[in-house]
């Protein structure tokens, strides 16, 4: 899939104008670079941030990339997070984590990425007796399976360890996350929090400039049912507003059992279909070809598998899984067959490979991967990588395609508060090349 993907987007890339990097923008870079140091070692280095019990990281990154058709792409991004955890008494706690990116090279495929974008802008206060806390600015519903807003969130604890919670405002824009009053969301959540258990549950009410664009409900349990054994579920279930029927999004199952201190197993079943956003959706429906059968679509696809890690001694690990899937609307399956191994320090090398196979849904695929890590002088983690994939596309092998990855990484922890993250990738197959660097410092907040 991933070399499909590739493909579409080299012909996408053709399709637009070449524009060759500028010099100017490697120094405006290296500028930004020198600029975070400075302020680091100087102004930021004399906060007292562990009288405040804040924490945090601040970083600057550049992604670039070259392919065989001579299309450029460069994106340089600064990211600054910020907080401080709730604690068990009263008091304030916040967490702030925003990011700002500048597309040097136009043609993105994504450009309606927003320059500015923040995941999370919110502050909350517990208060006196720990029952009862607040949290306002834009969030994610934790309780929630996949519900985000820019308001308020109220939540009391009863000594039982179940409680309530109720949440409104506006929501963030669903397509490139900013801020607006299109969105409104209002809702409410339960939960159940034990040593053995973690049960939440809620309901969200979303509108779009006033009418119905999402109703849904979640369940989320994370449980130890024994010192062993653990059962981990996700679902959400949605009201479709053509039609008033319930239907299920997602299910998402994990039972995870630890046969001894050598033997781990992971049963796991997934079901899964598109999320629909119903008034939304028909906004964006006068700039594209969306009707209503994409909104009253029942497609889904299920996935249920094993997977089984092996110690065979202390240096060395081995694992196998096995999953099938299926389609509904066209009544396709799949098997993916995958096994690995790591070995570690073999002359000081950390070695691991992984063979998969994957069959049907029209094509069979092979592709085996190869890494080796090591640590240099106590400070540089380094590792090369390989891949190799062999896909057949029809049932008589007819047509077959071939596609090679390989690269490098480094991570340096320069001190207990700057680091410096790299890699550097290449990607072949018959007909198209794609080389990609990237590079990232940042400064930690202890």
């Amino acid at each position: 899939m991933k070399k499909r993907t590739i493909k579409l987007i080299r012909k996408r890339n053709q399709q637009k104008k070449i524009r060759k990097p500028k010099p100017v923008l490697y120094l405006r870079l290296a500028g930004l670079f020198m600029a975070l140091t400075i302020f680091l070692s100087g102004p930021a280095a004399g906060i007292d941030i562990k009288g405040h019990d804040v924490k945090g990281k601040v970083y600057v990154s550049d992604y670039y990339s070259q392919d065989s058709s001579n299309y450029d792409f460069h994106v340089l991004t600064g990211r600054l997070n910020l907080y401080k955890r709730e604690e068990q008494k009263p008091g304030i706690y916040f967490e702030f984590d925003g990011r700002i990116r500048k597309k040097i090279e136009q043609g993105d495929l994504r450009s309606d990425v927003a320059t500015y974008k923040f995941d999370e802008v919110w502050l909350a206060y517990k208060f006196p007796g720990e029952k009862l806390k607040a949290i306002a600015g834009r969030q994610y519903i934790e309780e929630m399976y996949n519900t985000r807003i820019d308001g308020l969130n109220a939540q009391y604890q009863f000594d039982s360890g179940f409680g309530v919670g109720v949440f409104g405002g506006l929501a963030p824009d669903k397509i490139d996350e900013s801020f607006g009053t299109e969105y409104k969301s209002i809702g409410v959540y339960s939960f159940y929090y034990k040593d053995w258990i973690r049960l939440m549950t809620g309901f969200e009410h979303l509108r779009y400039n006033g009418k119905t664009d999402r109703e849904y409900a979640s369940l989320k349990v994370f449980s130890k049912l024994n010192e062993k054994t653990r059962l981990n579920a996700i679902s959400s279930v949605s009201i479709n507003q053509i039609t008033n029927n319930v239907e299920v999004e997602n299910v998402n199952l994990n039972l995870l059992h630890s046969y001894s201190k050598k033997l781990r197993m992971n049963v796991f079943y997934n079901y899964y279909r598109t999320i629909k956003y119903y008034e939304s959706a028909k906004y964006y429906d006068a700039f594209g070809d969306l009707d209503n059968s994409f909104l009253l679509d029942t497609n889904s696809q299920t996935r249920t598998g094993l997977r089984v890690d092996y110690k065979i001694k202390k240096d060395l690990k081995i694992y196998a899984s096995a999953a099938y899937e299926k389609r509904e609307n066209t009544s396709e399956d799949s098997w993916r067959l995958t096994g690995g191994f790591r070995q570690y320090d073999v002359l000081g090398f950390d070695i691991s490979g992984r063979y998969t196979h994957i069959s049907g849904l029209g094509s069979v695929s092979d592709e085996y991967n190869i890494e080796i890590y090591r640590n240099i002088l106590d400070t540089f983690d380094l590792s090369v990588y390989a891949s190799h994939e062999e896909e057949k596309l029809d049932e008589l092998n007819a047509f077959t395609t071939a596609a090679d990855t390989y690269g490098a990484s480094l991570f340096w922890p320069i001190n207990k508060y700057y680091y410096l993250n790299a890699f550097v990738e290449r990607f072949e197959d018959e007909d198209y090349s794609l080389t990609s660097f990237f590079a990232q410092l940042g400064y930690k907040l202890y």
